[in-house]
C-alpha cells in the first residue's frame, strides 16, 4: 500500500451577484402573475386584471419574468399606446 496523499485541489469560484431589492421585487411579482394567470380563484383574476391595467412603465420591469401568454395580454390591454408608439417611429 502506498501512503502517498493527494492534495486536494482548490477551485475559486466567483462569487455570484446578488439580486438588488427591486428585481426581488418584480421577478416576484412576475411569479405572482403568471401563476394568477393559471387560476380559477376570482381573487386571482382581479390580481392578474389590476396587474394588466397598471402602467407600462411599471409592467416593464417585470417582463423579462412574465410568461408570454402574460406579455400577450400587457400588450392586448395596452393596444392603443403600443399602436401610437410604433405608428410615432
Amino acid at each position: 500500500m502506498s501512503n502517498i496523499v493527494e492534495k486536494p485541489s482548490l477551485e475559486v469560484v466567483k462569487e455570484e451577484e446578488s439580486m438588488t431589492k427591486e428585481e426581488v421585487l418584480n421577478c416576484l411579482i412576475a411569479i405572482g402573475v403568471n401563476s394568477c394567470n393559471r387560476s380559477y380563484e376570482a381573487s386571482h383574476k382581479d390580481l392578474k386584471e389590476s396587474f394588466l391595467n397598471m402602467a407600462l412603465k411599471d409592467i416593464a420591469l417585470t417582463w423579462n419574468h412574465l410568461d408570454d401568454t402574460i406579455k400577450i395580454q400587457v400588450i392586448t390591454a395596452h393596444s392603443n399606446e403600443f399602436r401610437e408608439w410604433i405608428e410615432s417611429r
